[in-house]
Formats: structure tokens, sequence, C-alpha cells
């Protein structure tokens, strides 16, 4: 669901899947191996088309798969997230 100032939540990305596959985000979220906030610039999908996922982790916690353009990389957003499109 759209929160305020144009942020999605990672739960509502399974409702967009098919809107976001190509379209470039940032991200926002706490990384527990930086043990702080970041922010990511990605897209849903790799560049080669491989499809990123979302999903709830067997403890509940959303999650979200997505190419890192910066990094050019697989990483996983747990927990809640901003999107920025």
């Amino acid at each position: 669901y759209l929160t305020h100032m144009g942020h999605y939540v990672i739960m509502s990305h399974n409702n967009r899947k098919e809107n976001m596959q190509n379209e470039t985000f940032h991200i926002t979220y706490f990384a527990r191996k930086h043990k702080k906030f970041i922010t990511r610039k990605g897209q849903y999908n790799k560049p080669d088309g491989t499809e990123g996922k979302s999903f709830v982790s067997k403890n509940g916690n959303p999650c979200l798969v997505y190419w890192d353009l910066d990094a050019d990389g697989w990483r996983m957003a747990t927990g809640e997230a901003k999107i920025r499109i």
C-alpha cells in the first residue's frame, strides 16, 4: 500500500510486481550487517531478466530480494523498508 510521501512498504510489492520489474527505485531499510539504515538504488529484476522476489520469512518478516544497481548484485531487504520510485 502507498504510505505518505510516495513510499511503499515491502508487503505491497506482491501487488505491484508486474509494474516494478524494470523500474528503478531507491530502497531504505535497516541493514543488520551495517547496524544502520541504508539506502540503495535497485530494481526488482536483474538486468538479464532473472526475477527478484518478495516473500514472508518463516519468522513472519517481509523480505525483498532485489538487484542492487550500484553494487551489481543481489541484496535482500528484511523487515520494514521504504521504496521511492
